[in-house]
């Protein structure tokens, strides 16, 4: 998504509107892959007479991920409003400002830090997911070729307990 700004650079301080949709690329966290839809941004911007543009809105999407707890799928709203600074002819490689050159401003690394830092911590399919543990090793399914992590500490155990 692109902001044409050329009009609010002839008009400092004048605020325009704008809505779209910007779509985000898989992004990897902490080992998951997290797929966020496309997200719908609305808000205003204006120019100043340095020719620097002043932004503030919201976007609205909605994150999918494994459940932290069973690892079924897991979905989220994600909300967040913004408001940032886009610096003319900035350095686009530094990471800390948001920068553009000529009439078009793109919106791309504004939504995915904003939409990225409003995931949250823990995917999880339902509230009360009970996820994978089991109180009882006993009640445990036993399925031929999976491999438990504590198996060998069970057998141990149990070796133990027949002494």
């Amino acid at each position: 998504m692109e902001l044409d700004v050329s009009t609010a650079l002839s008009h400092p301080g004048q605020e325009y509107s704008f809505s779209g949709a910007q779509a985000i690329a898989d992004q990897e966290i902490y080992g998951s892959v997290v797929r966020i839809d496309d997200c719908a941004v609305e808000g205003t911007f204006l120019a100043d007479d340095q020719g620097n543009i002043h932004v503030k809105g919201q976007l609205r999407t909605v994150a999918h991920a494994p459940c932290a707890n069973c690892l079924k799928d897991a979905s989220a709203i994600v909300e967040n409003d913004f408001e940032e600074d886009f610096i003319r002819n900035g350095d686009p490689e530094d990471d800390e400002i948001f920068s553009y050159e000529g009439h078009l401003v793109s919106m791309e690394k504004l939504v995915m830090s904003y939409a990225v830092m409003a995931l949250p911590i823990r995917f999880l399919c339902r509230e009360d997911c009970p996820g994978l543990m089991y109180t009882d090793p006993e009640a445990a399914p036993v399925e031929t070729g999976i491999q438990y992590p504590f198996a060998g500490l069970r057998q141990l155990l149990d070796q133990m307990e027949e002494v």
